[in-house]
């Protein structure tokens, strides 16, 4: 089987300048997925993928990272612990390594005729259903959901009050995922979002907890978004 990679910037608007600013995270793929012997016998129902985000520090570590759908569970695994041996160049924007957010597209091809390119994902175009084989694992739209995410633990944003003085107001959406415990996982914004607003915003909301958002009764994975305001408006 022959593996390929497709990789895509997340949460990153499309603003004008924003572009010529900012340098994606880099991969080099030091190692491929060892897939299952049954999968390396007998091969795939159809061609395989796993989708997942990655975290990657201003040093270069992978922080942290979530799977979003997998064709095969099967792949799971092999592909995820594939990836935390992988070496990464960390994001750039004005020429400073920042934190930044990649989605990874990992298609294994039984016919070794692999198509791989780069897209610019949206946020709403990350969060729809893939299309082709259904998969096997997915996140599920907010839609589909029994009931609106509850939030059981919330935390406000340590906004300093020499910040307001000093101008630094406004309002950040944060994008995150509910996982099925209810933890929020990859919080991340709008690259032209405040630094400083941007850094509490998102520090806030690694410490909110939710019920698990559940659909037909079964705990899912569902993307979900909150808004913070800063300051008078």
């Amino acid at each position: 089987m022959k593996t390929a990679l497709r990789l895509a910037v997340l949460l990153l608007a499309p603003v004008p300048g924003l572009w010529a600013a900012f340098q994606s995270i880099a991969v080099e793929i030091t190692e491929e997925p060892e897939l299952p012997a049954g999968i390396r016998l007998h091969g795939l129902d159809g061609d395989g993928r796993v989708e997942v985000a990655i975290d990657v520090a201003p040093d270069g570590r992978l922080t942290d990272w979530l799977v979003l759908g997998a064709s095969h569970r099967d792949l799971i695994k092999p592909c995820v612990d594939a990836l935390q041996h992988w070496r990464y160049t960390p994001a750039r924007y004005n020429g400073q390594p920042v934190l930044a957010q990649l989605r990874l597209s990992i298609e294994i091809s039984q016919s070794g005729m692999v198509v791989s390119r780069s897209v610019l994902d949206t946020v709403g175009v990350m969060m729809e259903r893939l299309g082709g084989r259904p998969f096997d694992y997915e996140s599920c739209p907010a839609s589909e959901i029994d009931r609106p995410p509850v939030a059981v633990t919330t935390v406000a944003p340590r906004y300093a009050q020499e910040a307001e003085k000093e101008g630094v107001r406004g309002r950040v959406k944060v994008y995150f995922f509910i996982d099925e415990t209810g933890a929020v996982r990859m919080p991340a914004v709008p690259a032209d979002s405040h630094p400083y607003l941007s850094n509490v915003a998102i520090e806030a909301m690694r410490g909110w907890k939710f019920e698990p958002p559940t659909r037909h009764g079964r705990p899912v994975l569902v993307a979900a978004t909150q808004e913070f305001t800063f300051g008078g408006q």
